[in-house]
């Protein structure tokens, strides 16, 4: 049985017949473009098209300005990867394949000494980020802990 259902439309205040059943292909229909849609969005994407496949990495430059050995890692969605040792008043520099926008943060290692872990940053492909380790990083706002 169908039902029918009269409607005020605004524009021209008359009465238009609505029908709420709808036949069961468009209903259909309808389901799988909103299904594909949905996964379509929740798709992760690999690479940006944005962003030439050469450049699909991070440059990373520690300048350590302490007089203490340094070991950095560069901390990202749960992956942790240990940069290298900088020594004292030096500068070293590092890539890592980066291939989207993500949260990046630091953990720093003074050897027998503190340790700090910066607050977090967004990564874009091709950027270039300067680590600056000072004396006055370790206990200051700048570290997490």
């Amino acid at each position: 049985m169908q039902t029918t259902e009269m409607r005020v439309t605004e524009m021209h205040k008359t009465m238009a017949p609505v029908d709420r059943c709808g036949s069961g292909v468009g209903r259909m229909t309808m389901l799988c473009m909103v299904l594909a849609g949905a996964s379509f969005g929740c798709a992760t994407s690999r690479s940006s098209p944005f962003v030439d496949p050469n450049e699909m990495r991070i440059e990373i430059q520690v300048e350590n300005r302490s007089f203490g050995l340094a070991t950095v890692h560069a901390i990202w969605q749960g992956n942790r990867i240990r940069l290298g040792t900088v020594g004292g008043t030096l500068t070293a520099n590092y890539t890592l394949a980066w291939d989207r926008s993500l949260l990046l943060h630091f953990r720093i290692d003074l050897l027998a000494g503190p340790e700090c872990i910066t607050s977090q940053i967004w990564a874009d492909p091709g950027d270039i980020i300067v680590v600056e380790i000072d004396e006055r990083l370790f206990g200051g706002p700048d570290c997490l802990e």
